[in-house]
């Protein structure tokens, strides 16, 4: 027998679904009213099948009869699965049991099932000819699993630990390319660690710390192009915010068919002063060259000892190597076979990890899968393909059908559990579906085949992944032609077999893909997305849905989210096996009563659909619905009868309708809502009975809570005391860990937000509750780390019941994060003790509070306090703060600040009179500083030496009321951007020298300033990149002046100009860097320079200049020709 017949005891691909069918003939009904004989023979035909999967699967790499075979058997049996689905749902549809609505169709389905024999039976009796070998596979059972479930990335890397440190290390340096952005580029073979490399070092402090700004762009091969550039980067005011900031960019697994997007990217981030880094990350090196990168580093294979250290430590983990001297020996010659590749090592030791016996490890070291053809990536996929045959046969499935994701698609964890769900993926086996789906995502997290997302692995409560594009490979070669993503300009031939399919729209040929779509009659997927913004998008009109929806009968997930769609075609009920349908981000206002006819829809999401006011009145039909998220649109009251939708799970809003606040009762029966629940319109409920019936207290799968009253309205006394009631009636699970009170109306909070009655809550807002008097006793909260206390105006003092009235135990002793804020009665606070682990502090509007502050805050790293003016306290002792923002708070004192300051914003006369010297002169690392509304006299400041000359970046001044600063600008010899706004008494920089290596220079609303512009020896500046001007004050009729600016200008805007009639050709002649100019509101500027513009010049934006807009028109404009070489040029 050929040794890879016996390696892999994961089970075949195609199993479940035959396990399923043969449940599914196996029922009485099927057995009483088809022919016996048909379905024995049915069930024979497939069990005789099915013995030979794991062998056909195993083979299939290196027998092209035996793949064909195994795509044969596949189509065969995903038909026979979309017909007994049919079956089982016009029977239930029928209202009548199975067997009646049978006797009446029995020919039509049975001649149809005869076929599908025929075919099956032809198939089976190919295995003798394939040579195929009988084998024994399983499902998922509880002894597969084992495996970490933790999202973290990867914390260490073997044998890179030198090309890590001199990536950070490049990044790190001051040294900026002053023509372009600096890069360095990883470039290495497929699965050479090229991207974990990069995401370590996106990850490390010492990153964190540096960039004000970080992103992450992955650039496929399929997916990058000009629209999703323009999506994800090309943004103006991006531009704006970027120059001057440092940032980091990484552009991940990027490919020389992209050049001119590539191109284009370089020329856009090589605008303003460049403060910024990317790295870039490649297979090729010539994508190094077009990038101009400034340091490259290539990746080899790893040497042996740490080929063998990183094997170790997935292979062995938790276990002791020198205790298994066979296991080592035998683990040493299957590294040998993985060539120094990471993403090898790390797979093959996860999957002998789990096999963990001398006798699996032999299999592994002897298996035909190393002798697959080679090529530069040989290695790493015969290590993925073992993985992968590794994997129970349900789990196979699950992860090949996210072939339908395009490389570098984010996928949230939850969603894809529905799809799994929608599919039929997760059924047959007695975990509950979710359950199981959560354990499977899992899993496959633990071996790597899902990465948490390097952009936003954790967003909104929600976790986000990507697949590696190895895995992406893997898995489409895993699902065949039976997955299909569609996606840039060609459009290719569609296979019939394709059952699932992801496709991208746009404009141009959106219909000519539907059109090819339409043909695909056993579809089962369509997930659409659209490309373009607005009116330039591919509109899903009431045509195109009745098209799709009349051929696409067997669908059963549909998605057109984010898609231009506003409403949805009646035709929708003709989808009868539809089980998911995906219309959040559309512009939908209502949708069709037919929808209620859908029985197998288990996932309804409309999440953004802010146009969408009610649902249909015969909504309860939908009784297998599990999921429905309304999140944020405008529904305005429930449906009826929808208590009878027990199988929810997910709700995320409730409405309680005006004078129908009985209708709150509905909630009582659904008893198994998960996650996320916001109730509404709760002013409507006045009997606490009536509260109690909606049965909160019994939801104990329910993690966050919103209670809203949307209460505008003052009450008299007793109608005060009657929300104190049903509030109290609303007490949720104790498992509940987020919980939102917002417009309570009531003159006190519930009895239940002490006592310990909800003890794993983590987070509490508190909105708009403006009649109660006192707070909860919340400082005895174990768990709490988020406190949120806004509009309570009827608290006038915080005092020690706040803490819990407990001297034993440390107040909040969790607590992270504490806003107060829109306080207008607040006067005194008296509970300042504990706070152990507070980090960051906010008080805002409270403008009576005149005491205190907690004296010593250990962990805090962020102060916010803002319109406090009768606050009168010494700034919490506390060593890591690195954040402080002052605003109107004149009673606040300073004596000793922390050394570890990098963030300062002070606003308000007398905040900057006793506060901005000592920021000044003490701050060593203080890297942004901004000044807001200084109304006083000149100041003149004892001393002049600035501790923070050498760490300020960034400096903005706004509203400044005095003519001269009381520092002298050029001292910050490290400056990079400095603004100026409205400061119009300002006459001259303090000793008339600007910072010698500034990049970015803003100056808007300073008139007196601007009349000695001449002074400020702008030319001098041999770093300025990005220049920007305001002329409110009509100064300049032309501009600039000759050798006015730097040649080194790379952006100049000019804003607000309103008696500027010419641009100086002179003034621009040897700005030979400009590559974007910005004019905006310029209403007498009515001409260019007839001279024409300097010919480096890549983007002309001219907004809101009447006259230029009509002589400079595109194509149609008397001048356009003098400007249509440039690039990019938009005039509006």
């Amino acid at each position: 027998m050929n040794i890879m017949e016996d390696v892999f005891h994961g089970g075949a691909f195609l199993s479940p679904v035959i396990r399923l069918i043969c449940k599914s003939l196996a029922s009485t009904d099927f057995r009483d009213y088809f022919d016996k004989g048909l379905v024995n023979k049915l069930e024979t035909t497939l069990n005789f099948i099915n013995l030979v999967l794991d062998d056909a699967e195993t083979k299939q790499y290196e027998d092209l009869g035996v793949k064909c075979w195994l795509d044969d058997v596949s189509n065969e049996v995903y038909e026979l699965e979309q017909l007994l689905d049919v079956i089982a749902t016009d029977a239930a549809q029928q209202k009548g049991k199975i067997q009646r609505f049978l006797s009446g169709s029995i020919n039509r389905f049975e001649s149809r099932i005869k076929v599908l024999l025929k075919r099956l039976e032809f198939l089976a009796m190919e295995k003798s000819r394939l040579e195929l070998q009988e084998f024994t596979n399983y499902l998922y059972e509880e002894r597969a699993s084992g495996f970490a479930t933790s999202f973290m990335a990867e914390s260490i890397i073997y044998g890179r630990e030198r090309e890590k440190e001199e990536i950070i290390k490049f990044l790190l340096s001051d040294s900026y390319n002053r023509n372009q952005v600096s890069i360095i580029s990883i470039v290495g073979l497929t699965g050479m660690g090229k991207t974990a490399l990069a995401q370590l070092v996106y990850n490390d402090h010492r990153i964190q710390e540096q960039f004000e700004f970080k992103a992450w762009v992955h650039v496929s091969d399929e997916s990058f192009d000009c629209l999703r550039l323009n999506k994800e980067i090309l943004n103006h005011q991006l531009q704006k915010w970027l120059a001057g900031n440092k940032y980091l960019l990484v552009l991940d697994d990027a490919w020389i068919k992209n050049r001119n997007m590539l191109e284009r990217l370089l020329l856009l981030f090589n605008q303003g002063y460049i403060r910024g880094k990317m790295i870039v990350t490649t297979n090729d090196k010539e994508v190094a060259s077009v990038m101009r990168s400034t340091r490259i580093i290539h990746l080899r294979q790893l040497e042996e000892s740490d080929s063998w250290n990183l094997f170790v430590r997935h292979a062995f983990e938790g276990r002791n190597m020198f205790e298994y001297p066979n296991l080592e020996s035998i683990g040493k010659k299957i590294v040998e076979k993985c060539g120094g590749l990471p993403s090898a090592l790390k797979t093959l030791g996860i999957l002998l990890q789990r096999k963990f016996s001398e006798n699996e490890w032999v299999k592994i070291l002897e298996t035909d899968l190393w002798r697959l053809p080679k090529g530069d990536n040989s290695n790493i996929y015969s290590a993925l393909r073992m993985s992968y045959l590794s994997l129970p046969s349900n789990l196979k499935h699950c992860f090949a059908y996210c072939s339908i994701f395009p490389k570098g698609y984010e996928f949230e964890k939850g969603e894809l559990i529905k799809l799994w769900m929608a599919k039929g993926l997760l059924k047959g086996i007695t975990k509950k579906e979710e359950e199981l789906g959560n354990k499977f995502f899992n899993d496959l997290v633990s071996m790597s085949f899902f990465q948490p997302s390097a952009i936003m692995p954790f967003w909104a409560g929600k976790y986000y992944f990507i697949m590696h594009d190895l895995i992406n490979d893997l898995a489409t070669s895993m699902s065949g032609e039976f997955c299909l993503r569609i996606e840039g300009v060609k459009v290719q031939d569609i296979p019939q077999r394709t059952r699932h399919i992801w496709c991208r729209l746009d404009l141009e040929d959106g219909d000519r893909k539907l059109k090819q779509i339409h043909n695909i009659k056993g579809l089962q997927s369509l997930m659409v997305e659209e490309q373009g913004y607005g009116e330039k998008r591919f509109k899903i009109s009431t045509n195109v849905q009745q098209s799709l929806f009349s051929r696409l009968k067997y669908l059963r997930i549909l998605s057109f989210s984010g898609c231009n769609l506003l409403e949805l075609a009646d035709e929708i009920r003709n989808l009868k096996l539809l089980r998911y349908l995906d219309l959040s981000y559309t512009e939908i206002t209502s949708l069709p009563d037919s929808i209620c006819m859908l029985y197998n829809l288990h996932t309804l999401l409309l999440e953004e659909c802010f146009k969408l006011t009610e649902l249909p009145s015969n909504f309860h039909n939908l009784i297998n619905l599990c999921h429905l998220n309304l999140k944020g649109t405008h529904i305005k009251k429930m449906p009826k009868k929808i208590r009878e939708l027990i199988n929810l799970e997910m709700l995320t809003d409730f409405v309680v309708e005006e004078q129908h606040g009985y209708d709150i009762k509905q909630l009582a029966e659904l008893n198994h809502l998960k996650g996320r629940l916001r109730i509404s319109g709760l002013k409507n409920v006045a009997d606490p009975a009536v509260a109690m019936a909606a049965n909160l207290k019994e939801k104990k799968h329910l993690e966050e809570l919103s209670l809203s009253y949307d209460e505008w309205r003052e009450m008299d006394g007793s109608e005060t005391e009657a929300r104190v009631s049903v509030l109290e009636a609303l007490q949720p699970n104790r498992n509940l860990m987020r919980l939102t009170i917002n417009d309570y109306r009531g003159s006190s909070f519930p009895n239940w937000l002490g006592d310990l009655n909800l003890p794993n809550l983590v987070s509490l807002e508190l909105v708009g509750c403006k009649h109660c008097s006192q707070l909860p006793p919340l400082g005895k909260f174990p768990s709490l780390k988020k406190l949120s206390i806004s509009g309570c105006h009827g608290i006038k003092i915080i005092g020690s019941e706040f803490c819990g009235y407990n001297s034993s135990n440390v107040a909040f002793r969790s607590l992270e994060t504490l806003r107060v804020e829109y306080m207008s009665e607040w006067k005194e606070w008296l509970c300042l003790e504990g706070f152990p682990l507070l980090q960051e502090l906010c008080l805002k509007q409270c403008p009576k509070l005149k005491s205190a502050l907690p004296h010593h805050l250990p962990c805090l790293q962020k102060l916010e306090i803002i319109d406090c003016e009768e606050l009168e306290a010494l700034i919490p002792k506390a060593a890591n703060i690195s954040d402080i923002e002052l605003k109107r708070c004149d009673g606040i004192l300073i004596n000793e600040l922390p050394s570890s300051l990098k963030t300062a914003i002070l606003c308000g006369t007398h905040v900057i009179e006793s506060t901005l010297e000592k920021v000044l002169i003490n701050s060593a690392f203080l890297e942004e500083l901004e000044v807001e509304d200084f109304f006083g006299r000149n100041m003149e400041w004892s001393s002049l030496h600035v501790c923070s000359c050498y760490s300020l970046c960034t400096l903005t001044i706004t509203g400044w009321h005095s003519s001269s600063l009381p520092f002298a600008l050029h001292l910050f010899t490290n400056l990079n951007s400095l603004v100026l706004y409205d400061c119009p008494w300002l006459e001259s920089f303090f000793g008339r020298q600007l910072p010698c290596n500034l990049g970015s220079l803003r100056i808007e609303r300073c008139p007196n300033l601007m009349a000695s512009i001449e002074e400020w020896g702008l030319f001098q500046l041999k770093s300025l990149k990005q220049f920007t001007l305001s002329d409110d004050f009509e100064i300049f009729e032309s501009f600039p002046e000759e050798s006015m600016l730097p040649s080194t200008i790379n952006s100049l805007e000019l804003t607000n100009c309103s008696n500027l009639t010419k641009i100086n050709y002179k003034g621009l002649l040897h700005l030979t860097s400009l590559e974007s100019l910005y004019i905006e509101d310029c209403p007498c500027l009515d001409s260019l320079p007839e001279e024409g513009l300097p010919s480096s010049l890549s983007t002309l934006s001219i907004h809101d200049c009447p006259l230029i807009k009509q002589l400079y028109q595109k194509e149609q404009g008397e001048h356009w020709h003098t400007i249509s070489h440039i690039p990019y040029v938009i005039i509006s």
